[in-house]
């Protein structure tokens, strides 16, 4: 018998307790939650993570045409513009036409935004370090060579979607 302020249990009650730890759902919170932090430890730096993302690239490729960081980012053109714009008011990133061809606008890192960029560095690894606090060295080496290996699978089955796309539009 049920009391009047306690519903029974229900078949969806025991489908949510189920279905908890499933590791799906696991991901999908935690990385909820990562990104929250993550965007907190950013922000304090002035820094949207797709800017953070702008500055880690041009740092590790010397500078890139928008075309180039457009591909790299998957974004849309006018997306890049609106992250761009506030990077390059506030010095940490220079737009100058390719004098090799005057319709490419090459993108490079200022000694400005190296400084901010490690800045941001260093508060995203501190942001790290507490949410793998309860691991270990080896659990958290683990953790990023299973991560790699799903994000590795879906990029293959988002290739092969598309290859698969494109053959049937033939």
């Amino acid at each position: 018998m049920t009391s009047p302020t306690r519903p029974a249990k229900t078949a969806s009650a025991s489908i949510l307790d189920e279905h908890r730890s499933s590791p799906g759902l696991l991901l999908a919170l935690l990385g909820h939650e990562a990104m929250r932090r993550l965007r907190a430890a950013h922000t304090a730096h002035n820094l949207k993570p797709r800017q953070f993302q702008i500055l880690g690239l041009l740092h590790d490729h010397g500078g890139l045409a928008q075309r180039e960081l457009i591909q790299l980012m998957g974004v849309d053109p006018s997306i890049l513009v609106t992250l761009l714009n506030p990077l390059e008011a506030d010095g940490l990133v220079t737009r100058q036409r390719d004098p090799d061809d005057r319709r490419r606008h090459l993108v490079t890192l200022t000694a400005a935004g190296e400084r901010q960029l490690a800045s941001a560095a260093g508060a995203q690894k501190h942001t790290e370090d507490e949410l793998f606090a309860s691991l270990d060295e080896e659990q958290r080496e683990q953790l990023r060579a299973l991560l790699l290996v799903l994000r590795d699978g879906l990029a293959a089955d988002a290739e092969t979607a598309c290859t698969s796309d494109a053959n049937t539009e033939l």
